[in-house]
């Protein structure tokens, strides 16, 4: 069987079960399967259980559902209110204070939660009404929410960085710390996007605001104090891996342990919301591990059939500057992020990507985190960017015009910083290279 027909009928079967509204792991099982079986018949199929155990295997997987707790408790217990507070007492003297502040209080979701989806819900049930009430344009107040969500991809504790790193088996530590440097990148890009924009065009901010409000010395102490706290569970998770005291799995665990106990301390953690914590943590681990096991298979098949081993040669050998192959790989990734989701399009292209990179020269940290910043750019893209639906889901000031429409110039911001991290590595490579 030719490369050509592997990868034809592994990428129609794949798509059309898709389409057909299959689920992407078992449309991706299917469409494995069928090439095993045209290719060597049932002889090797005992081979996919074993792959499919083995790949989930792995003690650094653990991290992923401790990840997922901090996310779930961040938003079950309502500590946006406290980084909310805080983020209003800083910005809430600038022009367009409320965008800034939706960057803001994103960011640091972003670095407490690491959970687009559920920060851009967050932002949207909370601080979008806010912003369209107040007068802002219906677009702005939708990317600066999408822009604050699309961070958590980048700012650790990111289980997709977790994700990642597996499936291109290189240091899972080294792939969460390197994307901090470009997510504040993008963070910093983006408020300077709106402060310059609000400027340019005013009406998209409100026509007439009253005078913002000014807070006292003591109550702007009062309100960090209550929101330092939380400190303690950055240090907890990125702290602990850049002093070398702790691998991203056991920083994970306490990162989890930290904001259950910091819950309770803020008496904000009942039973039942750790109950659903946890049962919430158990599907989505299910979910996120069935997907990841079946790149399993992927691998097995890319193997048996030599297809592998041909396409990476094939980029190797392209005749082309080896720094357009990285440009030809991240427009894949970018057109691949309009019509799957994030996992699926990793699990399809890493596995063939990271060898071609090694093979090519260049660092697969610094590859990892390209990966990771385009990623954050495939929830920003219709039709299937899940935060996109995160956040008109949570409100209904929006239309999916609105939405769209905001998710674009914040879509541009983050392609200038991929194209910075392609011009200067160390971007993503230098925080890394500390450990």
């Amino acid at each position: 069987m030719s490369v050509l027909l592997v990868v034809v009928i592994l990428l129609g079967v794949f798509f059309l079960l898709m389409l057909l509204g299959l689920p992407v792991f078992l449309s991706f099982i299917a469409a494995n399967l069928t090439v095993m079986m045209l290719h060597s018949g049932s002889r090797f199929l005992s081979l996919v259980g074993i792959g499919m155990y083995n790949s989930l295997n792995s003690f650094v997987l653990t991290a992923v559902p401790f990840f997922i707790i901090m996310g779930e408790v961040m938003v079950r217990c309502r500590f946006v209110d406290l980084i909310t507070d805080v983020s209003e007492s800083i910005f809430g003297k600038l022009r367009a204070q409320d965008a800034i502040l939706t960057i803001g209080t994103g960011t640091v979701l972003a670095a407490l939660s690491g959970a687009p989806i559920a920060t851009g819900a967050t932002l949207g049930s909370t601080l979008v009404p806010r912003m369209v009430k107040s007068g802002y344009a219906r677009w702005f107040a939708a990317g600066s929410a999408l822009g604050g969500a699309s961070l958590a991809v980048l700012i650790p504790p990111s289980s997709l960085a977790i994700i990642l790193a597996t499936l291109a088996e290189v240091s899972p530590t080294r792939v969460l710390i390197g994307g901090i440097v470009p997510g504040i990148i993008c963070s910093c890009l983006f408020v300077a996007f709106i402060l310059v924009t609000s400027r340019i065009w005013p009406h998209i901010t409100p026509a007439s605001t009253e005078a913002p409000v000014k807070y006292s010395k003591r109550e702007i102490a009062l309100r960090i104090l209550r929101a330092a706290p939380l400190v303690i569970i950055v240090f907890l998770v990125v702290g602990v891996i850049l002093l070398g005291v702790a691998t991203a799995t056991e920083a994970a665990a306490l990162g989890a342990l930290g904001t259950i106990v910091m819950a309770f301390v803020y008496k904000r953690m009942t039973w039942p919301i750790l109950r659903d914590t946890f049962v919430a943590t158990a599907k989505m681990t299910c979910m996120l591990f069935i997907i990841l096991s079946s790149s399993s298979i992927f691998g097995r098949v890319l193997t048996l059939t030599g297809a592998g081993g041909a396409i990476v040669n094939a980029i190797v050998s392209a005749p082309v500057p080896p720094i357009v192959v990285i440009l030809i790989m991240i427009g894949s990734l970018l057109l691949l992020g309009c019509v799957m989701d994030a996992i699926a399009m990793m699990i399809v292209t890493i596995p063939l990507y990271v060898p071609a990179v090694i093979a090519l020269g260049f660092d697969p940290i610094w590859f990892c985190v390209l990966v990771l910043i385009t990623t954050a750019v495939a929830g920003l893209t219709p039709p299937v960017g899940m935060v996109l639906y995160a956040l008109k889901g949570a409100t209904d000031k929006l239309d999916m015009k609105d939405v769209y429409m905001g998710s674009f110039p914040f879509f541009l911001i983050e392609i200038i910083v991929i194209l910075l991290v392609l011009t200067f590595p160390k971007i993503g490579t230098w925080l890394p290279g500390l450990i």
